[in-house]
């Protein structure tokens, strides 16, 4: 009798045992993309004549800065001084540099992309519910940028209609070009839509056959029980892949603006991207505990065996924005 209970007892722990190695490599799993990846904040500083900053760009040894609602391309200098500004939409409705948000044109997404045999930048606006948000703005870049401006109603109508997102939830945040694609993030259920870059340049020039998309959902983090949304993104060439922000803010309504909890920095790898896709991501922190940050945007600065310097770009919602240099180690 003693021994029969004592190998019961004895199948009983292993049971318990399996278990518990069961849920820890569950846990390990879960946790292992933000154990990958480490965020060192190098230094930061306030963008005083910069309001809402939203997408950063270095181009050509600058860096390149819009607000979602300013009129202003501003360039920067490598110690982040403004050397000059472009308007890059009419000034007539902009009042002390900044339009009210019923009338801002909410310009999210930023990218380089080579056109006609030249580095530009390509802007988007948002999307999201209000009809000047359906435009972007090609700049060109010459002895003065030059802006040509795009309706682009039908194009995010298909991308809507790809994605199977609802008006509520198309929301525009970044853009990244990797070799001959270009990516799209949409805040609204993390999804990342993508096609060929020469696709999208025969679109905007009406040559409306050519166009295949690709979406894939990406599963984000959360705190507090409220989901990372994407916020920005850039390409690291060197390695190949896309450097993201995502935020986390406390609101139903992308139009309104909530409390910020805080902001995610991750990686997505191009050759492994597909649908439920778990990057490899990390919280930016100090001593431990979040940085209430609403991170908007990055670019990286140089690229050394997955040590990236980046900067990034902060929106405090109608306060300074600010800018971090940090290094990324992947």
């Amino acid at each position: 009798m003693y021994l029969s209970t004592r190998n019961k007892c004895s199948r009983s722990k292993m049971r318990i045992n399996f278990y518990a190695l069961f849920v820890g490599m569950i846990l390990f799993t879960s946790c292992d993309s933000e154990k990958k990846m480490k965020i060192t904040i190098e230094s930061r500083m306030l963008l005083e004549q910069v309001p809402s900053a939203s997408g950063i760009e270095y181009l050509d040894n600058k860096f390149w800065i819009v607000g979602d609602n300013s009129p202003w391309l501003f360039e920067l200098n490598h110690e982040f001084y403004i050397q000059n500004k472009y308007p890059i939409f009419s000034l007539k409705e902009v009042k002390n540099s900044i339009l009210p948000k019923n009338k801002k044109h909410d310009f999210e997404a930023s990218t380089s992309i080579i056109w006609e045999n030249d580095s530009a930048l390509f802007v988007f606006g948002s999307g999201s519910k209000l009809n000047q948000r359906n435009y972007g703005r090609l700049i060109q870049f010459g002895f003065e940028p030059t802006v040509t401006e795009f309706d682009l109603v039908d194009f995010y109508a298909l991308i809507k209609d790809e994605a199977k997102l609802d008006e509520d939830e198309f929301n525009l945040e970044a853009a990244a070009i990797v070799e001959d694609r270009l990516y799209l993030f949409n805040r609204g259920k993390n999804k990342v839509v993508s096609m060929k870059i020469d696709d999208f340049k025969a679109y905007l020039l009406k040559d409306k056959d050519k166009f295949k998309l690709k979406v894939n959902n990406i599963d984000l983090p959360s705190i507090g029980g409220i989901q990372a949304g994407f916020s920005g993104a850039t390409t690291d060439v060197v390695n190949g892949n896309i450097i993201f922000t995502a935020s986390v803010e406390n609101t139903s309504d992308w139009v309104k603006d909530g409390a910020v909890l805080g902001s995610y920095i991750g990686v997505i790898e191009i050759d492994k991207l597909q649908n439920h896709y778990i990057p490899q991501y990390s919280l930016l922190s100090k001593n431990g505990e979040a940085e209430l940050l609403k991170v908007e945007s990055i670019a990286v600065v140089s690229s050394i065996n997955k040590t990236l310097k980046c900067v990034i770009v902060t929106d405090s919602d109608g306060g300074n924005s600010e800018l971090l240099n940090i290094t990324i180690e992947y």
